[in-house]
């Protein structure tokens, strides 16, 4: 994923991603691999990794569900894997959809796409990109 958009999903959610390389994070240092290794899926799943965190902040702030912190957010056989500390189980009915949607939207430009095999790679993409495109 673009730096921006990390950059943008890490601002927006610092409780769940915390804060961006190079940034002091006022609650300490982060453990785990994501600070290190960040988002390591296409720009495509942007909006379902935003409209997700929105879904897990808002269930913290409103519900008093636990404060989800991501371990690690990747693709792995072409859908997204969520890794998280802290969720409860509406939290992770939460990421278990999003990972199941991640099947069905393009990970390079989010639009619609289907699960696929490609020299050996799963993956999802939409027509266009189904072909290893990545433009």
């Amino acid at each position: 994923m673009r730096d921006e958009l990390q950059k943008s999903l890490r601002e927006r959610y610092p409780l769940i991603f915390g804060a961006a390389p190079g940034h002091r994070d006022p609650f300490g240092p982060v453990l785990g691999p994501f600070p290190v290794w960040g988002f390591e899926c296409g720009d495509g799943w942007f909006d379902l990794l935003d409209a997700l965190a929105l879904n897990l902040q808002y269930a913290t702030k409103s519900a008093g569900a636990p404060q989800v912190v991501a371990a690690q957010v990747k693709e792995k056989f072409g859908r997204l894997c969520f890794y998280t500390d802290g969720a409860d189980a509406r939290q992770r009915a939460m990421i278990e959809l999003a990972e199941t949607m991640s099947s069905r939207i393009c990970e390079v430009c989010g639009n619609r796409g289907t699960l696929t095999s490609a020299n050996g790679w799963m993956m999802t993409r939409c027509p266009a990109h189904a072909a290893g495109s990545e433009e």
